[in-house]
């Protein structure tokens, strides 16, 4: 994959809330910020980045190199990291901003489907991801992504119900 970093006129990177209107980007960092106990501030940083990693997915999930098997066939996707993900679930909490993040990042629905890869255990999927974003053109913050590994938000053999821990 070719990794171009779309600049504005001054060579900087574009800022992720221009990638919804000012309305859903709003709703979004107030929802999240409010449910996960944050600050104003890193809660607009988060949701930037989440709305980097949508905009990321929709760039990629017809790439052939999107490239990681999932489960039910289709074929890979980029991954968010623990604090990225917090907001995807805060945003699915919040349907009508979220859809509206989805249809225009996306162009409609971007499911959540939790699932532990290869990939994500040996940092392939952080690589794909990380180059996936670059190439957005959108200002990617790496407190967000750096030194942070891709992390499934349902572990792989999670405890049933009357079974214990």
């Amino acid at each position: 994959m070719t990794v171009t970093q779309h600049q504005n006129a001054a060579g900087v990177a574009a800022d992720p809330r221009t990638l919804v209107d000012d309305v859903t980007f709003d709703k979004l960092v107030e929802f999240f910020a409010a449910s996960q106990e944050v600050t104003h501030p890193y809660a607009e940083r988060a949701v930037g980045q989440f709305l980097v990693f949508l905009k990321a997915h929709a760039a990629t999930r017809d790439s052939a190199e999107f490239g990681m098997p999932l489960p039910d066939g289709s074929v890979g996707r980029v991954v968010p990291t623990r604090p990225v993900d917090a907001v995807w679930h805060a945003a699915l909490q919040h349907t009508v901003p979220y859809l509206a993040a989805c249809d225009q990042i996306a162009g409609g629905y971007v499911h959540h489907i939790p699932i532990l890869t290869e990939g994500m255990q040996d940092g392939s999927a952080m690589t794909f991801t990380l180059t996936a974003l670059h190439a957005t053109g959108y200002r990617v913050d790496m407190e967000f992504w750096g030194g942070l590994e891709a992390e499934s938000c349902c572990p792989p053999n999670p405890p049933q119900p009357g079974q214990g821990k």
